[in-house]
C-alpha cells in the first residue's frame, strides 16, 4: 500500500464519525421545521389577517432552508456511506440510518425553490379558504385549489419516477409504506361494512332524545368543562395549551410544546367537546414522545394513522362511554344547569352515541366517518390524476353526498370546503383517518384486557391509568418502529378489520336493534 493511499485511508471518517455529524446536521433541520410548525400555529390562531403576506414569504424562506439543509450534498454522501455500513450497525442505528435515507430521497426529489414556491401558495391558499369559508364561496378558494393540485403532481411526480404512482408518493408522506393497492381494498371494506349497519339505522324506530348535547351551552363554559376533561385525560397544560380556530387541530413542536385548538358551537355541544378530546388524544400522543429524541430521527409520532387512532380511541371509545358520562355528567349538569338537570346517565349515553348521517365530517358519528373519508380520498385521487377538475369539485362532492348519506350540502361551507386539508397542501391524508379508526379498535381490544379495571377506572374520573399503558405501548417509542411493527408489538396481530367491525356492530345492534 502507497503512503497516499494509507493517508487517505486514515483520514476516512468511522461510522461513528459519519453518524454523529448526521444526526448534528438533522438536529438543525429540525430547528427549522419548527420554527415553520409555530408560525403556521400562529397564521391559525392568533395571526392578523393583514399579516398573510410577510407571513408567506417567511414561511416560503423556511421550506426553501429546510430542503437546502436536506438535500445537502455532503449530509446526502454521509447518509449515504452510513448507509453501505448499515449491516454493522446495532438495531436503532439500522432504523436510524434509514429514516435519514428517506429523508435525503425525498429532499433530493423536491428542489429548494419548488419548497419555497408551495409555501407561498399554501399559506395564501390558507387565507383564500378561511375567506371563502366564510362567505360560502368555493370559487374564491378555486384558483388557490388549483395551484395547490398542480405543486402536488408536481411533486408526486418527482417523489415517484417514472414507474410509480404519483398519488402513493403524496399517500407516503402521511403513512409511510402505504400505496392505493393497499388502502382501495381498506376503504372498500370499511364501505361495505357500513352501508348495511346505515340501513339498519334508518329503519329502526329508535328515538334518541338529543337535549343533554343539543341546546343553549355558553362558550366559555364549553371551554372550562372541555379544559377540566383534557387535563384529566393527562394533558400537562405546563407543556401544551388549547385554544380556537376554524378548524381543530393539534400542533406545536413534540413533547414539550403541544397545541391544541378547538372551535364551539353555543347551539350544540358535540363539536366543542369531542372536538377538544380528538386532539387532546393527539396532544397526549405528542407529550408522551421521548424529550430526548426530540431532534432525533427516531423522535416523532410513527405515521399519520397511529396519530390518528390515538385521537379516535380517546373522543370515540372512551368519551362516549358509559363510564366517562358516569363521572362528567353529574360535572356537566354543574356547568349548564337547567339545560342537563334532568338527564339522566343512559339518556346522555345515548345522546353522545346518536348515530345517523351528518354533513360534517368531524362532527359525524363512528359509522358514517368512514363513508366521509372515502369521499375525500376518492376526490383528491382524482384530482392529481387529472380525472376531476377543481372546478368540478362541488357539484362531485354534493352528488356523493346525497348517494352515499341521503344529504345535500345547502352551501360550500357545509360542503366541499368544510376541511382545512386541500388548503394546507396535505393532498394523501384523508386515508390515514380510516386507518386510524381501525388501528384504534385494535389497539383498544388490547388495552382492555392489560386494564380489566379500565371501566371502573374510567367512571371514577381516572384516565391516566390508560394515558400510562398507551404512553409504554405506543408513545415513548416514537419512530423505532413502523405503523405494522408497532401494532403487531401491542396487539400480538397485524392490523385487521374485525376489532372495529366488533366494536360497530356491538354499539349499532344496542342503539338501533333490528
Amino acid at each position: 500500500m502507497s503512503s497516499t493511499t494509507s493517508k487517505a485511508a486514515s483520514k476516512a471518517p468511522s461510522t461513528s464519525d459519519l453518524l454523529k455529524r448526521s444526526l448534528a446536521h438533522y438536529e438543525r433541520m429540525v430547528d427549522i421545521s419548527n420554527a415553520s410548525s409555530i408560525l403556521g400555529w400562529d397564521q391559525e390562531v392568533l395571526m392578523p389577517p393583514g399579516g398573510a403576506e410577510v407571513r408567506a414569504r417567511t414561511l416560503a424562506e423556511l421550506s426553501r432552508l429546510s430542503q437546502e439543509f436536506a438535500g445537502d450534498k455532503a449530509f446526502a454522501r454521509d447518509v449515504r456511506a452510513l448507509a453501505k455500513a448499515k449491516d454493522g450497525l446495532k438495531n436503532q442505528e439500522r432504523r436510524t440510518v434509514e429514516l435519514l435515507e428517506r429523508r435525503v430521497k425525498d429532499a433530493t426529489a423536491v428542489p429548494p425553490e419548488l419548497a419555497a414556491e408551495f409555501a407561498v401558495i399554501k399559506s395564501h391558499a390558507l387565507e383564500a379558504w378561511k375567506a371563502a369559508r366564510t362567505t360560502n364561496d368555493f370559487g374564491r378558494f378555486a384558483p388557490h385549489l388549483e395551484k395547490v393540485v398542480a405543486m402536488n403532481r408536481k411533486i408526486a411526480a418527482a417523489k415517484a419516477g417514472k414507474k410509480g404512482q404519483p398519488y402513493d408518493a403524496l399517500l407516503d408522506i402521511y403513512e409511510p409504506g402505504a400505496t392505493m393497492a393497499e388502502i382501495d381494498p381498506v376503504l372498500g371494506e370499511l364501505r361495505d361494512l357500513t352501508v348495511p349497519l346505515v340501513e339498519q339505522v334508518r329503519k329502526a324506530r329508535t328515538k334518541i332524545d338529543m337535549r343533554p348535547l343539543v341546546g343553549k351551552f355558553d362558550p366559555e363554559q364549553q371551554r372550562a368543562f372541555v379544559k377540566d376533561v383534557v387535563v384529566a385525560m393527562g394533558i400537562d397544560l405546563e407543556r401544551g395549551r388549547l385554544d380556537v380556530s376554524t378548524h381543530p387541530f393539534c400542533g406545536g413542536v413534540g413533547p414539550v410544546d403541544v397545541r391544541m385548538t378547538g372551535r364551539f358551537d353555543p347551539q350544540d355541544l358535540r363539536g366543542g367537546l369531542f372536538g377538544a378530546v380528538h386532539e387532546a388524544g393527539h396532544g397526549l400522543y405528542e407529550q408522551g414522545l421521548d424529550p430526548k429524541r426530540a431532534r432525533h430521527p427516531l423522535g416523532g409520532a410513527i405515521s399519520m394513522s397511529i396519530h390518528e387512532s390515538q385521537s379516535r380511541l380517546w373522543e370515540n371509545q372512551i368519551a362516549r362511554s358509559r363510564s366517562f358520562w358516569k363521572h362528567w355528567l353529574p360535572k356537566l349538569k354543574k356547568r349548564f344547569g337547567a339545560q342537563v338537570k334532568s338527564v339522566d346517565l343512559e339518556t346522555m349515553w345515548r345522546a353522545a352515541n346518536r348515530l345517523g348521517p351528518s354533513m360534517i365530517r368531524v362532527e359525524s358519528d363512528e359509522l358514517t366517518y368512514n363513508l366521509h373519508i372515502v369521499l375525500r380520498y376518492e376526490l383528491e385521487r382524482d384530482l392529481i390524476s387529472g380525472d376531476l377538475k377543481v372546478k368540478d369539485v362541488p357539484a362531485r362532492w354534493n352528488a356523493a353526498m346525497q348517494a352515499r348519506l341521503g344529504l345535500t350540502p345547502k352551501n360550500d361551507s357545509e360542503g366541499c370546503l368544510q376541511d382545512i386539508h386541500w388548503a394546507m397542501g396535505a393532498i394523501g391524508y384523508f386515508p390515514t383517518y380510516s386507518l386510524g379508526n381501525l388501528y384504534s379498535a385494535q389497539i383498544m381490544e388490547a388495552a382492555r384486557e392489560a386494564l380489566p379495571d379500565l371501566d371502573a377506572q374510567i367512571a371514577k374520573g381516572e384516565m391516566q391509568p390508560l394515558r400510562e399503558w398507551l404512553r409504554k405501548e405506543i408513545h415513548r417509542h416514537d419512530r423505532v418502529y413502523t405503523a405494522a411493527e408497532i401494532v403487531k408489538r401491542v396487539t400480538g396481530k397485524p392490523l385487521s378489520a374485525d376489532p372495529f367491525r366488533r366494536y360497530i356492530t356491538g354499539k349499532v345492534d344496542a342503539l338501533y336493534p333490528k
